[in-house]
């Protein structure tokens, strides 16, 4: 059962996406229930503890999150998660990682969990291993080796389940013996990609965990994985980036591992190899050189930060196609299903945008030949996808 708290946090989690400030603004301002029936009613009268933050267009954040105030049944969700073995957790709840305080107004709300989290876990006994999806095959086992020394010297391994380095860090420290946890950019019941459905499964099986700060069943839009990669870099001591290209996500999970005051370690790779550029480049800005899971250890132990240390993560290079559509463009077009048309009110509830915003962005996606209209509803146009 749900006590009154923690569901009014997963309607929440249900409605803004993560780290929205002008949702956490609501929340801290109107509470959680308060600020839900606001969004349930009819709209009418701004709440006047809203009115002194007036850098803030709160009718144009009422639309976006009103589709999906409407559409959300959170007990319904509560009890999908429940029965297939998972839950809910605040940081009022003892399992709540307490290191993820190191984000500030960052910090997730809650936590969507399928498998078992344990009680009061810390930093020091976690660590991050991230890399390329189109890892090479000495990238796949470095990670792999990797996450079984860890295992075996009692770390629980956090990452991704993308392709690639996230899914053999996976592997190898559950076969060390070990546990993960698996860090989702979806909902944990529609974890991505599907061809790792028997690793997720045996991730929960080993004792570990599917996490998600989004809504069950949410779809694993791009913008959701930028967003994540801040909770895998919070979660452990130290972030190890086994392969990264010049554009990789790990880049950006490294450059939050900075920002928390997390060790930053890099496998160095030859200086002719695309995916060994990021580390190398890592590795140039002052994170430690590792070899194995051995220095990996011995990198997540007590050993000091260095506060001046540069931050890293920003692309190196320029934008093309969908990857240069302006943020709601970007976030209209992940909406919309793959394969399929879609109606506005779905494409609302799926970007968490209001009716307008989402109209005028796919009037300017039209434009720019990348969707179609139909007597069925928006559907992406077969021009190529750059995700």
């Amino acid at each position: 059962m749900i006590d009154s708290d923690t569901r009014e946090a997963a309607w929440w989690s249900a409605i803004a996406e993560p780290a929205d400030p002008c949702a956490r603004i609501v929340r801290t301002t109107l509470g959680d229930r308060e600020g839900r029936l606001w969004l349930q009613g009819r709209g009418g009268s701004l709440p006047a503890q809203l009115t002194l933050h007036s850098n803030v267009d709160w009718f144009q954040q009422w639309n976006r999150w009103r589709e999906r105030a409407l559409a959300v049944d959170i007990d319904r969700d509560y009890e999908r998660v429940e029965r297939t073995g998972g839950g809910f957790v605040t940081a009022s709840d003892p399992r709540w990682p307490t290191q993820l305080g190191c984000l500030g107004d960052n910090e997730p709300l809650g936590l969507w969990f399928l498998g078992s989290l344990p009680t009061r876990p810390c930093s020091d006994s976690h660590v991050s291993i991230v890399g390329a999806r189109a890892s090479t095959g000495a990238g796949g086992r470095c990670a792999r080796n990797m996450a079984y020394y860890l295992a075996g010297a009692g770390y629980c391994v956090v990452s991704g389940g993308a392709i690639g380095i996230d899914i053999e860090a996976h592997r190898g420290a559950m076969a060390g013996g070990g546990k993960t946890i698996c860090v989702l950019a979806g909902g944990v019941l529609n974890p991505y990609p599907s061809c790792h459905g028997e690793d997720f499964r045996a991730v929960i099986r080993s004792g570990g965990a599917l996490v998600s700060e989004v809504a069950p069943t949410a779809r694993p839009a791009k913008w959701r994985f930028l967003t994540r990669n801040r909770l895998i870099a919070a979660w452990s001591a130290a972030t190890i980036v086994v392969e990264a290209g010049a554009r990789s996500g790990a880049l950006a999970t490294a450059r939050w591992a900075m920002e928390c005051g997390r060790q930053l370690g890099a496998v160095p790779g030859s200086v002719d190899a695309p995916m060994s550029v990021g580390c190398l480049e890592l590795a140039r800005n002052g994170a430690t050189i590792v070899r194995d899971g051995r220095d990996a250890a011995e990198l997540a132990g007590p050993i000091g930060t260095d506060e001046n240390a540069p931050l890293f993560g920003m692309p190196v290079e320029q934008d093309h196609g969908v990857d240069a559509l302006e943020p709601v463009q970007r976030r209209v077009w992940e909406a919309l299903p793959r394969n399929a048309p879609a109606g506005i009110g779905s494409i609302c509830v799926a970007a968490g945008l209001g009716r307008d915003e989402v109209n005028r962005a796919l009037m300017e996606l039209a434009v720019a030949g990348l969707v179609a209209s139909s007597t069925r509803g928006w559907s992406r146009k077969s021009r190529g996808e750059t995700l």
